[in-house]
């Protein structure tokens, strides 16, 4: 080649990126999904390229896709997928993915299980090919792997089913893991040449590749948010150190210790995204998730440009043979999944949060191929153990599923949610939309009269502006529930008001008014609260910690004095939850009216909320008829605190304003966050 392989490289990637951009302005508002536009480009740009054009007129472009489609399959998985499988189990809410763990375990370990036998089932009857069981195994393994990114993107946008992403986004990530454990599996069987399969030795082997992995995650993971909790909102030492762990753990699990190191990535995340969410600084979190879905973006993006030119330059095209297995085997990798979903239902239905038909359904047609299959089947055909033909073979297939799925399942998965109704709220959280929609008219219509009035605008034709006419559709105050039942209503009424409260600690937390481990707290007894039935009241992991603290008073006055000196700690913890509490129950106090769903609901919430507060108010005075000197060391820092945020506050809003430069608020910024960082280890 006349570039050198960097050059060449660059421009893939950099074409790839304004690719990307373009598509994303072309797609937008159309019903296809941004990843299959990118495959079908891909596969376009492919076929210019089979057919000799940018040989013959971009010959540097032409360079570049013979570098790509020769890539090194471990390229892959050891580039893109630590960023996919980390941002993607970043996102996840743990919470939630906690409940259905189990329904996703089930899906990705024996029905991935079933799969892959059912898959080499029909390769050995049905196949032309006279392939033996370890090699019909492994190339059961490798196809059985899914891909979610286009269904759960179109869900995404589409509707509000958080429980059945996740469900589909946590199969996904642990059924990669199992399907990579027994690829590699049966392919060490099948270049090995051994006839018998030890199933005891198997089982041994899965579980220590799988646990191990999820321990390395988890150790990694303890390391490094103990390193950012020390650090103190300085986005690039947290971030770096977010990258660094995710590449570092996958690297040392495949590499070195040989176990699952997708386990082990989506154990390290999740361990971010649960525990370190608090120790990440308040200020960086945001950042550092938008840094993470860039990346995920990004990486799709060449992902799906790669895989279409993959696809067309490396496959043989001209086989009637291999296009007739294709068809067979898509049509039956389709029944397989059925079937191996459908085999679980029983289970599924009792445990996790259940699962209905529609959603069923949703699950089987969304079980994409993608990139961790390719990269399988790359590795078998430039593995100099396998015959060459066998190797075409297994590529042609997988390649094909790849295009197949994404491009029939993927475009027509908007359809079928719809069809199913899944493209819409349920009724009782879009009466809530409903109601939100008409206070934001509400508003904007006691707005109006001011904006009319205005000397600026003497001169508008009113009329004209036909916006005017929308806001007057729906009325506040007479908004009819149809179809929906009262417990439905009330359900999704006391759930949005737990969500408004979860959301005041997480922007408490953020503004810095509230530590780490208080938010911690805070943030778990919401979700405790929002396990099945909605509770407002009451919260027996906060009154748990409350009612420890109160039996401290009938102490002596030695042990008394010992306490103090060995419990501020918690008495801060403890007295600061308070505090954050109340307010909280304030700020939802002030949403109850406007969401209401029947008089009896508002009484009974605003009853509940009261309460609340009662039993925390309770606590402080308790707790000040204690401690007084402590609970005024306590108030002090506290104190402390929102003082130096103020100041912060203050100093960023005269830097927006142009009243100071940016060296100068940075250094005065700089000096108030040593100050907060001392003050928050003096908590400890």
């Amino acid at each position: 080649m006349e570039n050198s392989t960097g050059l060449l490289v660059l421009i893939f990637v950099i074409g790839s990126i304004l690719t990307g951009a373009l598509t994303l302005i072309f797609t937008k508002g159309t019903k296809v999904p941004y990843t299959v536009a990118l495959l079908l480009i891909g596969l376009i740009l492919g076929g210019i390229e089979r057919f000799g054009f940018f040989q013959n007129f971009m010959p540097i472009i032409s360079e570049s896709m013979t570098l790509v489609s020769n890539i090194d399959p471990h390229l892959i998985l050891f580039v893109f997928l630590p960023t996919l499988i980390f941002e993607s189990a970043y996102c996840i809410e743990v919470h939630l993915f906690k409940r259905i763990f189990s329904q996703i375990a089930i899906l990705a370990v024996p029905g991935l299980i079933v799969s892959t036998i059912a898959t080499a089932v029909l390769i050995h009857y049905l196949f032309p090919w006279d392939w033996n069981w370890h090699l019909a195994l492994m190339f059961g393994a490798l196809i059985s792997a899914t891909d979610p990114v286009a269904v759960v993107a179109i869900l995404k946008e589409v509707s509000s089913r958080k429980r059945l992403e996740t469900l589909i986004e946590g199969e996904s990530l642990f059924n990669d893991g199992t399907a990579i454990v027994l690829f590699t599996l049966f392919f060490t069987l099948y270049t090995s040449g051994q006839s018998s399969f030890d199933i005891f030795s198997a089982i041994k082997e899965f579980s220590f590749v799988v646990i191990f992995g999820l321990a390395l995650g988890v150790i990694f993971g303890y390391i490094a948010i103990t390193i950012i909790s020390k650090v103190f909102n300085n986005p690039l030492v947290e971030i770096s150190l977010s990258i660094g762990v995710s590449y570092m753990v996958f690297f040392l699990a495949e590499h070195v210790f040989h176990v699952s190191g997708v386990v082990a990535l989506v154990s390290l995340a999740l361990m971010f995204s649960s525990i370190g969410r608090t120790k990440i600084s308040p200020e960086v979190e945001d950042f550092l998730h938008h840094f993470w879905e860039m990346m995920a973006y990004i990486a799709n993006t060449l992902i799906f440009l790669l895989v279409g030119v993959l696809v067309i330059t490396r496959i043989t095209l001209d086989s009637p043979e291999y296009w007739t297995t294709l068809f067979i085997l898509y049509i039956g990798i389709m029944i397989i999944r059925a079937f191996s979903v459908s085999l679980f239902i029983p289970i599924l239905k009792r445990i996790g949060v259940g699962i209905t038909k529609e959603k069923t359904i949703v699950l089987v047609w969304g079980g994409l191929r993608g990139a961790v299959s390719l990269a399988l089947a790359l590795s078998v055909a430039q593995s100099d153990l396998i015959d060459k033909e066998i190797g075409d073979q297994i590529l042609f297939l997988t390649a094909g599923i790849v295009v197949l799925t994404i491009t029939i399942n993927g475009m027509t998965i908007e359809s079928l949610l719809a069809y199913l109704k899944l493209n819409e709220l349920p009724a009782a959280k879009e009466e809530t939309v409903q109601k939100a929609k008409a206070s934001v008219y509400k508003n904007i219509q006691d707005f109006l009269p001011k904006l009319q009035n205005n000397e600026f605008f003497k001169e508008v034709n009113w009329s004209n502006i036909k916006e005017i006419d929308e806001y007057k559709k729906l009325n506040y105050l007479n908004i009819e529930s149809k179809d929906i039942s009262k417990e439905e209503l009330s359900i999704e009424f006391r759930r949005r008001l737990l969500e408004n409260e979860r959301k005041f600690y997480w922007q408490e937390f953020k503004k810095g008014y509230l530590s780490e481990d208080a938010t911690h707290k805070l943030i778990s007894a919401i979700e405790e609260a929002l396990d099945e039935y909605p509770t407002i009241t009451p919260r027996p992991s906060l009154e748990e910690i409350w009612r420890i603290k109160n039996i401290e008073k009938g102490k002596t006055s030695f042990l008394k004095k010992l306490f103090n000196k060995y419990s501020f700690s918690n008495l801060y913890l403890s007295y600061e939850i308070a505090r954050s509490f109340i307010l909280a129950q304030d700020e939802v106090l002030s949403h109850v009216e406007q969401i209401a769903c029947s008089k009896e609901d508002l009484e009974q919430v605003r009853s509940d909320i009261l309460k609340n507060k009662e039993n925390a108010h309770i606590y402080t005075k308790n707790i000040n008829k204690s401690f007084p000197k402590i609970i005024g060391s306590i108030q002090s820092k506290i104190a402390k605190r929102l003082l130096l945020n103020k100041e912060r506050t203050v100093i960023k809003e005269l830097l927006e304003n142009g009243m100071l430069a940016k060296p100068e608020a940075d250094k005065m910024i700089e000096h108030i966050e040593n100050k907060m960082f001392i003050l928050s280890k003096e908590q400890e």
